[in-house]
């Protein structure tokens, strides 16, 4: 008996597994007026499937013309930006070398008196 206590008491594992067993159901009786609480879908008329497809134009014509607007002056800018760029490159193209040394060095000290 005593080989049989030390095997129970040196695994643990075995005693951790839950023992099978019946559980307890309870059932209750029903009254005569039940209703289930099934939620009815409501058949839509024109009426309101017609404001329903009104709703959604609004929304995506508002969406649409935000787009529109970001998009008008991102464009805008982005114009701006090129036409400045191509306005400098083409006044440095069309000034003589002479004048451009000249320019150069007067921004120079320009800058350099400022610091």
């Amino acid at each position: 008996m005593g080989a049989q206590e030390k095997e129970e008491e040196g695994a643990p594992s075995a005693a951790k597994k839950p023992q099978k067993c019946s559980k307890e159901v309870y059932f209750s009786v029903l009254p005569d007026q039940y209703e289930p609480l099934i939620e009815e879908e409501e058949e839509e008329t024109a009426e309101e499937r017609r404001k329903r497809k009104e709703e959604k134009k609004k929304k995506k014509k508002q969406r649409c013309k935000k787009y529109r607007k970001n998009l008008g002056k991102a464009l805008r800018f982005s114009w701006r930006c090129l036409m400045a760029g191509l306005q400098s490159m083409a006044s440095a193209y069309a000034t003589p070398l002479s004048a451009v040394s000249t320019v150069v060095t007067e921004v120079n000290r320009s800058s350099s008196s400022r610091a």
